[in-house]
Formats: structure tokens, C-alpha cells, sequence
């Protein structure tokens, strides 16, 4: 029996001492995978504008199509809003970015731009109604008074409806998709003219706060690096 012991303990003991060998001398394969855990984000600087000094708190937006542009305002103002009332916390401490890819990317451009493509726009984004009127004249989601209504003070108040306009007011940013613009451009250009004309009048025209990027997608990743929370509206 002690014989039995004896040869059991030094059994358990080699198998100890094996597990501390194989811990210590790792392949370098096992090293590597440990070394990726440390994998921190780099920080390109055509990018800053995202790090928005004071906040607090920070929201990006995804969106890509007509209706989730418009239902992404509401959204924003009703995150403002709750971080007002519930934590006395002010729109200067929030970074909020709305992105603007795939169909969601013209409303990105300014009434001058809706005012001349804003037919055309509404037919491929397949808008209909008041919102569809509106297009043909200005950027139905930019302002709640129409340009040449802009005596008329009954649309504003506390109690009117977001637009991009108020909301860039209070400082949110909307990160516009460079590709399709690009496919916009080549889209208007077929009415007669060069796609690269039309997509150097379409970047020159963004919405206030709005910032051109490489694609939407890529918005939202750098964001997300960043420390921006991701909500995704699916209309």
C-alpha cells in the first residue's frame, strides 16, 4: 500500500509539474492570441471630428433608408431630451451622429441641391405625399418651414417636430456616405451632364453639420471605435 502512495503521489506530481512546463513554454501561436487581446483601435486623423471635447455621452444612428432618416430624428430628440430630464445633462455633453448611406444619403444634401434633383430624389427614394411635394422644393427632413414660408412662424416652437436643422442646433453631426453620392451622381447624369460635375456639387452641399465619409458603413465603425453607442433604425 505505501509502495501504491507513494508511486500515486509522484504520478500526480509529474502531471503538476507537466501542466507548469506546458503553461510556461507556450508555441507562439498561444503568444499571439494573447497579444490580439491587447488590439486597441487606431486613430486616423481625418477622423477627429468624432471626438467631440466635454461629452459625456455618445450615440451614432445608423440609417439607410427614407423612412428611417425621418423616424431618426425623432429618436435624437427624444435622447436629448431624456438625458435632459432624467440626469440635468444638456445637448453640449452629448456626441450624437446620424448616418446617412444608401437612401437615406440625399437627405445629407441642402435645399439648393433638393430645390434642382429633388423630383428626380423623390422618385428613387419612392416618396409620396406632403413629403414628396416638399422634396420637389427643399429637403423635406432639413427645415419645418419651407425657404420661401419663412415668415410664416407658426411651424416652430418647442413643440414642432425635429428636423436636421434643429438638431444640428444642438449639436449632432450627420455622417453623409460618399459612395452613394457617387452613384447619385451618376444617376442625375443621365439626364444630361458628367457624373463628376454633379457629385462635386453634391459634396459642396451638404446640410449643416454634415460631414462627408468614405461610405456609411465605414461612419459607423469608426464611431463605434470611438466610444459611440450603436442604435440601428429599420423602417
Amino acid at each position: 500500500m505505501g509502495q501504491q502512495s507513494y508511486n500515486r503521489r509522484a504520478i500526480i506530481s509529474g502531471s503538476v509539474l507537466a501542466a507548469g512546463l506546458a503553461t510556461t513554454a507556450q508555441p507562439p501561436s498561444a503568444l499571439a492570441r494573447a497579444e490580439d487581446t491587447d488590439w486597441r483601435a487606431a486613430r486616423e486623423p481625418q477622423d477627429a471630428w468624432l471626438d467631440k471635447p466635454g461629452t459625456r455621452h455618445r450615440l451614432v444612428v445608423d440609417t439607410s433608408t427614407a423612412a428611417a432618416a425621418e423616424a431618426a430624428l425623432s429618436y435624437v430628440e427624444g435622447f436629448y431630451a431624456a438625458n435632459k430630464s432624467g440626469y440635468g445633462l444638456g445637448p453640449e455633453t452629448l456626441g450624437v451622429v446620424i448616418v446617412l448611406r444608401h437612401f437615406s444619403t440625399p437627405f445629407g444634401y441642402n435645399d439648393k441641391m433638393w430645390s434642382k434633383y429633388g423630383a428626380v430624389i423623390a422618385e428613387k427614394l419612392k416618396l409620396s405625399g406632403q413629403t414628396a411635394i416638399r422634396a420637389a422644393r427643399a429637403n423635406p427632413l432639413l427645415s419645418a418651414v419651407m425657404p420661401e414660408d419663412a415668415t410664416d412662424k407658426s411651424s416652430g416652437g418647442e413643440d414642432a417636430e425635429p428636423t436636421l436643422a434643429s438638431l444640428a442646433a444642438k449639436g449632432a453631426r450627420f455622417a453623409v456616405c460618399e459612395a452613394a453620392t457617387t452613384q447619385l451622381a451618376k444617376m442625375l447624369a443621365k439626364t444630361g451632364g458628367v457624373p463628376a460635375t454633379f457629385e462635386e456639387e453634391l459634396k459642396a452641399n451638404l446640410v449643416p453639420g454634415g460631414v462627408l465619409m468614405a461610405s456609411g458603413t465605414l461612419a459607423v465603425n469608426r464611431a463605434q471605435e470611438r466610444g459611440y453607442a450603436f442604435l440601428s433604425i429599420v423602417e
